[in-house]
């Protein structure tokens, strides 16, 4: 019969053990989600939420995609489409509106087809997303100046 002491140890290993699986299947997580592109974290507050969502952002060819930051699943519980996305000027987020995981985000109001959703992003991310939306090819918004 296991003494009490070895029975702790194997409590800790197999605790040890648990915490490194958890790691790798959110670094194997994050590496399939990103598919070869970049990814940013940032957070989603639905219209009229109080509370953001933590999340990570994936900019593709034609979608802005949005993924909850924890979970197992590898399809994007958001997707907005570039043509009909539209962003309002940022803000900085200041007092109980901030995010200690981005500690520096700016909130951006957000328009997609009359659904309406703020984003905090950091700046560069911000950027970024700006700089994405405005550089669609050719033919695809054509109502820009």
């Amino acid at each position: 019969m296991p003494s009490a002491l070895a029975s702790l140890e194997i409590a800790l290993v197999v605790l040890l053990v648990l915490v490194l699986f958890g790691i790798a299947a959110v670094f194997v997580r994050r590496r399939a989600i990103a598919r070869g592109t970049t990814l940013t974290l940032c957070g989603l507050r639905a219209d009229g939420a109080v509370r953001w969502r933590l999340g990570l952002a994936r900019l593709g060819g034609t979608e802005l995609d949005w993924f909850a930051l924890v979970g197992a699943t590898l399809r994007p519980a958001q997707t907005w489409t570039r043509g009909g996305l539209d962003l309002a000027a940022p803000v900085a987020l200041e007092g109980l509106d901030r995010i200690d995981l981005l500690p520096d985000a700016v909130a951006v109001r957000c328009c997609h087809e009359g659904d309406e959703f703020d984003l905090a992003l950091a700046p560069t991310a911000y950027t970024a997303l700006r700089s994405w939306l405005e550089s669609a090819p050719p033919g695809s918004r054509l109502d820009v100046a």
